[in-house]
């Protein structure tokens, strides 16, 4: 028996992984990027919801919660527009990409799983769902001064066209934590329709 960290997520096609490349490229052509801990690109993802750790037997049931949520719902067009920071651009902690397109389809599937899971004993979550990719987190040595300047470099940065997401399916994905970063797989998928 083994234990995952889990949560479930609208994954990415590759063109869309390849752009937010770029785009961290170009962030990190800023001599203060050193201050950030940059996501890899292959994982970044919309989460959809936090389960945090399970038993890998719950697996299955897990995945039936998930169908359970999918039942009837079509699939649904994002795209990528704008960037932030989380909580401020005065003071941040996150640097992250916007989405725009089919919010409120996003959000009624969000709040489906929440209530998919809760029944399975897993907490609710306390804060309401904002759909972003997460593109970097400011390193805890980052001082004031340079979260500012940080800060400043996201609110002026033009984040160009990424792509769009087709969000057809989604994921539970089991996060593992390594040196060098996290690595996602994934468990297994429920397509949307």
């Amino acid at each position: 028996m083994a234990i995952y960290r889990t949560f479930i997520a609208i994954e990415l096609d590759e063109a869309v992984k390849m752009a937010f490349a770029s785009v961290q490229r170009r962030l990190r052509a800023e001599p203060i990027s050193g201050f950030v801990r940059w996501v890899a690109p292959e994982g970044i993802h919309l989460t959809l919801k936090f389960l945090g750790d399970i038993d890998s037997e719950r697996v299955p049931e897990v995945l039936a919660a998930m169908q359970m949520a999918c039942a009837g719902m079509a699939p649904f067009e994002l795209a990528v527009r704008g960037a932030g920071c989380f909580p401020n651009f005065e003071r941040p902690n996150v640097i992250w990409a916007g989405i725009v397109g089919d919010i409120k389809e996003a959000g009624r599937l969000a709040l489906r799983l929440e209530a998919e899971c809760k029944k399975l004993g897993f907490p609710a979550e306390e804060r309401p769902f904002s759909p972003h990719f997460t593109l970097g987190r400011i390193a805890r040595e980052a001082g004031l001064k340079q979260r500012t300047q940080l800060g400043e470099i996201v609110r002026r940065f033009d984040l160009g066209p990424v792509g769009a997401i087709n969000a057809d399916a989604i994921h539970l994905m089991r996060s593992e934590l390594r040196p060098n970063g996290s690595v996602y797989m994934s468990l297994g998928n429920v397509k949307l329709g």
